[in-house]
């Protein structure tokens, strides 16, 4: 839902800081995608430009193999790449079947906090 993903963003440490318009702008382009179990949505190294929001299910990151950690709904993720310019820092897998997560694609400079 638009309200979960709109709480999820201002959860989340780097994307908190948004202005309003910036966080309903990426409320309201997001449109939810399903994978299946163990689907590698996020490959460490590549190159990304989709921030996701977990619906429903979970999915575990990994980096260099080691599992960091496991996300469920209402948490922000794949935003790293975007705000920093880099590759994928982080695997991230579904955990469960029928996961749903919303995604976008986003430049870096909708994701910087606006300048006072």
């Amino acid at each position: 839902s638009k309200e979960l993903i709109k709480e999820a963003i201002l959860d989340n440490d780097f994307m908190k800081n948004l202005e309003l318009s910036q966080i309903q702008e990426i409320v309201d382009c997001m449109y939810p995608v399903e994978y299946g179990k163990d689907s590698c949505i996020i490959k460490e190294g590549d190159v990304g430009s989709l921030v996701y929001v977990m619906e429903d299910g979970k999915v575990e990151v990994t980096k260099e193999g080691v599992k960091l950690c496991t996300m469920g709904p209402g948490k922000v993720f794949g935003e790293l790449a975007i705000l920093y310019n880099c590759t994928r820092t982080a695997t991230v897998k579904s955990a469960s079947e029928a996961k749903r997560c919303c995604e976008r694609t986003f430049s870096a400079a909708l994701l910087r906090p606006a300048r006072k």
